[in-house]
């Protein structure tokens, strides 16, 4: 299980290249604003057309969905989601790839979310 306190090691270790963004974050231990951090990196990438880079992003926030706990889970579905739903949602060619790249609990919880806000 992966507690809250364990995620920014977690990004820091799987993804180097965000622990200078990390370390803007000081040592809050706020989860939330962790993975807004790591949301806001993802979505850099995917403007920098990094989908490579997007893609190891996305498989681990289902790592984080899958196996974290309520806390991580939550921080995935409403700050991580949330964040990247607007780019996903805007049926070019990117956010059909950003789908694609959507498995498992993550494509779940983005389809569950679409249909409840109607879109």
């Amino acid at each position: 299980m992966i507690h809250e306190s364990e995620v920014l090691d977690l990004l820091g270790n799987k993804i180097p290249d965000i622990n200078p963004e990390l370390e803007k974050l000081a040592t809050t231990g706020n989860v939330y604003k962790t993975i807004q951090c790591f949301a806001d990196f993802t979505r850099n990438l995917i403007g920098a057309g990094n989908l490579q880079a997007v893609k190891g992003c996305i498989n681990l926030a289902e790592e984080m969905l899958e196996h974290g706990n309520n806390t991580v889970k939550n921080a995935i579905e409403n700050v991580f989601l949330f964040t990247l739903a607007p780019v996903i949602d805007l049926g070019d060619q990117v956010g059909i790839t950003l789908k694609k790249m959507l498995k498992g609990d993550l494509r779940k919880e983005y389809s569950r979310q679409v249909s409840v806000s109607g879109i």
